[in-house]
């Protein structure tokens, strides 16, 4: 089997639309590590890494310092079907660094996919659907803004939108009643308040958006906060749908057990790539909860990556958030496409990214 012979990291800073959270208003600009594999016999691999400081305390640049000095060296000479022990070995080499271990856990996949002249959803199971829904999203902004931007979406035809609440309650209450107006009954809205409210906070927003027919409350609460969660979903009665909360398959656990949610988003910078996501997956699948796969302002590698997680997960309920073959589809060459708010995965080797505009990537099949 094609063992690895090389590896390289190279640093991307692109412009990109970055929400405005209750984690603050931020740099309109992401920076991306991609992740090069070759193998003996010439193919070639890749990975990204779009960090979440405020989830895995990881900044693109700790994620490059990482890979070029402890994970990659550590690597070369392994099978490139040998993923599972690719975990181990960076497990060994340095603990947490979940962001720096999907960019090489995603270029595996690719790379051994490649090897077999497969789609990437094969290797992760197979197809369970043809395409997948998307949303797009709208962040803490003034009323008449969301309005606009909520009217726009449903005007493409993405009939669904998850909106940013945080700071003021009733500030945020008026925005969403505003946008349930705006778009009518048939939009599905989801709320994520990336952990920004208390429990009295939360209750209080819940009960002014009640009748707003809110399809999940994500991470509503603190990520520690198990007990106030579950007390939460059990007193109102709310569709909880959990992200930072849940990194790890052992965090998965927890609060699958304490019935803390309904579902998980994954992330594949969190969780460190495909094969820890598949076993949180499995976790909710177990459970009966569903699962959202969200990209983090990736490139279209890493939103690639999650497409094809998401075309193959049986638990998929609802929209993910892959909207970066929404928002940037002009920069990238793919095999997917986009069709109103469905976005299909195509049959391409591997990942199924062929070129980037701003990165020197080129794959034989493009």
């Amino acid at each position: 089997m094609p063992k690895i012979v090389k590896c390289e990291v190279k640093l991307l800073t692109r412009p990109h639309v970055v929400l405005t959270t209750s984690y603050g208003a931020t740099k309109q600009e992401r920076s991306h590590a991609i992740v090069i594999l070759y193998s003996e016999d010439g193919k070639v691999g890749y990975g990204e890494a779009t960090p979440l400081s405020k989830f895995t305390g990881e900044t693109t640049e700790i994620v490059v310092n990482i890979l070029e000095n402890v994970i990659l060296p550590a690597i070369v000479g392994i099978d490139c079907f040998d993923i599972a022990r690719a975990h181990i070995i960076m497990d060994n080499a340095i603990a947490e660094n979940h962001a720096a271990k999907c960019a090489v856990d995603c270029a595996l996949h690719d790379l051994a996919s490649k090897e077999l002249g497969i789609p990437l959803y094969q290797m992760l199971g197979g197809k369970c659907r043809d395409s997948v829904s998307i949303n797009r999203h709208i962040g803490i902004m003034d009323n008449v803004q969301a309005v606009s931007l909520a009217k726009d979406f449903v005007s493409q035809g993405f009939m669904s939108i998850k909106m940013k609440v945080g700071g003021n309650v009733q500030s945020n209450i008026s925005r969403v009643r505003a946008v349930r107006e705006a778009v009518g009954d048939d939009a599905k809205i989801r709320i994520d308040a990336n952990a920004g409210y208390n429990y009295t906070q939360a209750s209080e927003f819940v009960k002014g958006v009640y009748d707003c027919n809110v399809e999940y409350y994500e991470q509503l609460l603190p990520k520690w906060d198990i007990d106030q969660t579950v007390a939460l979903r059990k007193n109102l009665g709310i569709p909880i749908l959990l992200d930072e909360a849940v990194n790890t398959p052992e965090q998965a656990v927890r609060y699958a057990v304490s019935g803390a949610a309904d579902a998980f988003t994954i992330k594949l910078c969190k969780c460190g790539g495909l094969y820890r996501a598949k076993q949180i997956a499995g976790i909710a699948e177990a459970f009966g909860m569903g699962i959202v796969v969200a990209s983090t302002y990736d490139t279209h590698i890493g939103c690639g990556a999650c497409l094809h997680l998401a075309t193959a997960l049986p638990n998929i309920q609802s929209a993910c958030d892959l909207t970066t073959y929404a928002s940037q589809k002009d920069i990238a060459k793919s095999c997917h496409v986009l069709n109103g708010m469905q976005l299909h995965a195509g049959d391409a080797d591997g990942v199924g990214v062929f070129s980037m505009n701003d990165f020197g990537m080129t794959v034989n099949n493009a």
